[in-house]
């Protein structure tokens, strides 16, 4: 059973999200049922997730490696970790992901001088610009871009990445068509973007992207979450039906 304002129960997991300032939402849902687990990298898989909220898409890899990862879930809300945390230690994999309350600038700081990079960094991050007011400071901080750029977020992740990695994130589609010119201008990476829209008359309004290393090619792709009659498409269908309780 799902109650919206306590938290989402999936296939394999459940998760609370009373505590969080970012409920579970189709962002996150999608994010996590579509970065690549697939390549070749050597198990375990070593993942970094970037403002974890509560945790959902580290638990939505660890289902999809069966566990067979070992994640670091970042945030700097300490109510959003102390929640994402409850939600491993309830799940299946709760020996294949740390949460910690650090800001990500901190966090590539500390680890700066470690050999050990990442092969998959995630991140749900900020997307409310700056001139914008919340009631609330925690919704305020999980949504506004002015603790972490989207740039600041590219320039860390490529910091920590693995040379194979990969980095996958999801953002409002004007954002994301930003963050690929600015990622362009960085060179020598690959960029694919997974442009959403909600039904096929809607304008694009999200975009995952896959960031990695190589020569400078941007591919574009799209998906339509819902179908003119209103039911889940089969490509959104085929991302997400590992998870829903109801496909």
């Amino acid at each position: 059973m799902n109650d919206k304002n306590n938290g989402f129960s999936f296939k394999q997991f459940h998760v609370s999200h009373a505590d969080c300032a970012m409920k579970v939402g189709t962002d996150g849902i999608l994010l996590g049922g579509w970065a690549d687990v697939t390549t070749a990298f050597t198990a375990p898989l070593k993942v970094l997730d970037i403002g974890t909220g509560s945790g959902l898409i580290s638990l939505m890899l660890a289902q999809r490696c069966q566990g067979n990862m070992q994640a670091i879930a970042i945030d700097i809300d300490v109510s959003a970790c102390q929640q994402a945390k409850i939600n491993v230690d309830n799940s299946p994999w709760s020996s294949s992901i740390a949460v910690k309350h650090v800001a990500l600038q901190a966090f590539t700081q500390a680890c700066k001088d470690e050999s050990a990079k990442f092969d998959l960094i995630v991140s749900n991050p900020p997307y409310f610009v700056h001139g914008q007011n919340f009631a609330d400071d925690a919704r305020k901080i999980a949504r506004h871009t002015g603790s972490l750029t989207h740039q600041e977020l590219v320039d860390c992740a490529l910091q920590l990445l693995a040379p194979n990695g990969r980095i996958a994130l999801v953002l409002p589609y004007t954002s994301g068509c930003e963050l690929v010119t600015y990622c362009q201008q960085l060179g020598d990476l690959k960029i694919t973007c997974l442009n959403i829209k909600t039904t096929p008359t809607k304008p694009y309004k999200r975009m995952l992207m896959n960031i990695q290393r190589g020569d400078n090619n941007l591919e574009k792709q799209s998906l339509t979450i819902h179908d003119p009659d209103g039911r889940y498409s089969n490509n959104y269908q085929r991302i997400t039906k590992a998870f829903y309780l109801k496909m």
